[in-house]
């Protein structure tokens, strides 16, 4: 049986195990980031971090209208519905008016006799003027007596007073038609902006009273957010600085960039957050403005603000 030697291998220089530890440190160094190369996605975001955080709500600029009818009565007919888009000046409800409409013909009926008068008044002028002239004329040359133009003189002065009379009644049975025309404008409840029909609080045979609500609409307006910061944050946030805003059960979809458009510079209770221990919260109350106008959203909506520098 053949046996087989194996020859030993050479020992390597240290020179060489140097030249190796160095090749393979250059090659680590090749792998790490350099000084200057650019900032990474972390660091971005690290910039973007908000300086502080609120929570808040979708409202209308300027808030929702409630409307009440300028008169108690009875609701004859209600035009609208709820969710219904109205127009400025569009009726809404209309309120009992028999007893004005009524009083509204008898007036309208007086100023229609009134004028009736005073043109056939007035109509008589110039035939009474004309025949003084005629016996002024004949007197002069001695075929009518002075009588006869005193008395020409007379009816034409009391006619003229009769006119001017005529004319005060046509005045005052006038002025009565358009007041009770402007009373019965009380009646009837018109938007006074286009909006939207959000809850209808009278029904047709309801009573309704000026010191209650009967409509209440959401006017077409910019849509705000009303945020509240923590007293700890209030020196943070300035005017003009700008958020962004998801709802507060859907952060995975954000809302257009807001900007802060007004800080309430007062104190007052939180209501939309509640500590149980502690009890109501201190915040500053502080209104945004959105960029663009936000889709799918609805007023009333709690939303989560981030505000960054």
């Amino acid at each position: 049986m053949t046996k087989i030697h194996a020859t030993p291998l050479p020992m390597p220089h240290p020179w060489q195990v140097l030249g190796l530890l160095c090749l393979a440190l250059g090659g680590l160094a090749g792998c790490t980031p350099a000084a200057d190369s650019p900032p990474t996605a972390s660091a971005s975001q690290q910039h973007q971090s908000p300086v502080a955080v609120a929570r808040g709500k979708i409202e209308v600029d300027g808030g929702l209208l409630d409307l009440a009818s300028a008169i108690d009565g009875t609701v004859q007919q209600i035009v609208v519905r709820e969710g219904q888009q109205v127009q400025a000046g569009q009726l809404l409800l209309k309120i009992h008016d028999e007893d004005l409409r009524a009083e509204l013909a008898v007036a309208q009926s007086s100023y229609q006799l009134a004028q009736a008068r005073h043109k056939a008044l007035t109509t008589k002028l110039p035939l009474l003027q004309a025949q003084l002239k005629r016996l002024q004329a004949a007197a002069r040359d001695g075929a009518a007596d002075l009588q006869e133009v005193d008395n020409a003189q007379a009816a034409l002065r009391n006619a003229q007073s009769e006119a001017e009379v005529a004319q005060a009644e046509v005045k005052l049975a006038q002025s009565k038609t358009q007041q009770l025309r402007e009373r019965q404008r009380l009646y009837a409840l018109h938007a006074p902006e286009a909006a939207t029909v959000v809850h209808l609080r009278a029904q047709t045979g309801s009573q309704v009273h000026t010191s209650q609500a009967a409509v209440r609409l959401l006017p077409l307006r910019p849509l705000r957010i009303r945020a509240e910061l923590n007293e700890s944050f209030a020196g943070t946030v300035q005017k003009g600085m700008r958020a962004s805003v998801v709802l507060d059960n859907d952060s995975s979809t954000p809302l257009p960039e807001a900007r802060v458009l007004r800080i309430n510079p007062m104190y007052g209770p939180s209501t939309l957050q509640d500590d149980a221990q502690r009890g109501p919260l201190r915040v500053v109350e502080c209104v945004l403005e959105f960029e663009t106008a936000p889709g799918h959203v609805r007023v009333g909506q709690n939303v989560r603000v981030s505000f960054h520098e």
